[in-house]
């Protein structure tokens, strides 16, 4: 009797996140592609992994509703509702040589994200400082692995019994020239909870973006990544996950369609070699 296509995926899922059961990743509080020219932002976001050997359904993937608000000049409030649904289909065959095809489906909320941003002065720098509850399902594999996968730089969003806490450094600027660029650094702390029995670790996250940003259209492309610091199994290189992205948003008024696209880099290309995306923003 062959396995159905998942389980056999699932193995793989299981060597690929397997860190993430005794040191996981951290998770960026919001897409690093959100709209920051205007004092009010609200994106909804759907990201959909090609899942290597899995018919999964066009709608199967990660959602994230995030919002902006700046209080003043130098200080704004930010937050992320996250969710994740896996909805595919599986042909295998029982022990009498027959076919079966079955569904499978699974679903859960993520680690939602509360945070603040806070601007250093009158030049291009700013801080992050924020956290995510544990609120993400430990009975959803399925759901696990579509989530963590969507996503390098949010990966601990789906992550179960596991608490995080971050600061990030950033250098944003927007050149008369109309180039963009943004430099991240991110380190996390993540704080097992519940029955998870692992040692609170301190990661590294890590972005460099550079685009066009007009008023029409804005277009950019970058590398973001992770590096788990408080372990000593193995080289960096292998404690590290990275990914290329590429993104553009449209229109000159305040609602803004976006296209997303994900390139993981490594091990992890073998379970999911893509990862697209559509966004509506809404600024004001």
């Amino acid at each position: 009797m062959s396995r159905p296509t998942f389980a056999l995926q699932a193995i793989v899922g299981i060597l690929a996140v397997a860190l993430a059961a005794i040191a996981p990743t951290p998770a960026a509080a919001q897409s690093l592609w959100m709209q920051r020219d205007a004092d009010h932002t609200v994106a909804l976001e759907f990201l959909r992994p090609s899942l290597e050997g899995v018919d999964s359904d066009v709608l199967s993937g990660a959602y994230f509703l995030s919002g902006r608000t700046a209080l003043s000049p130098r200080i704004a409030l930010v937050g992320e509702l996250p969710y994740v649904s896996h909805s595919s289909t599986q042909t295998f065959t029982d022990f009498l040589g027959n076919e079966i095809t079955e569904s499978v489906s699974s679903s859960t909320i993520g680690n939602p994200y509360v945070g603040m941003e806070a601007r250093l002065g009158n030049g291009p720098a700013f801080l992050e400082l924020g956290a995510r509850p544990p609120l993400a399902s430990d009975e959803e594999f399925e759901a696990f692995v579509t989530g963590v996968v969507s996503d390098v730089t949010r990966f601990a969003t789906f992550l179960p019994d596991a608490a995080s806490i971050q600061m990030a450094v950033n250098l944003r600027e927007i050149t008369p020239s109309n180039l963009v660029y943004r430099l991240r650094i991110c380190p996390t702390v993540l704080i097992p909870t519940g029955d998870n029995s692992g040692d609170t670790e301190l990661l590294t996250m890590y972005s460099f973006q550079i685009g066009y940003h007009g008023r029409v259209a804005r277009v950019g492309g970058g590398m973001s990544g992770m590096a788990l610091v408080t372990e000593d199994s193995g080289n960096l290189g292998s404690r590290t996950r990275n990914q290329l992205e590429i993104h553009a948003d449209f229109l000159p008024g305040p609602i803004r369609p976006g296209l997303d696209l994900h390139l993981p880099l490594g091990n992890e290309a073998e379970l999911a070699p893509a990862v697209v995306g559509v966004s509506v923003s809404w600024t004001k």
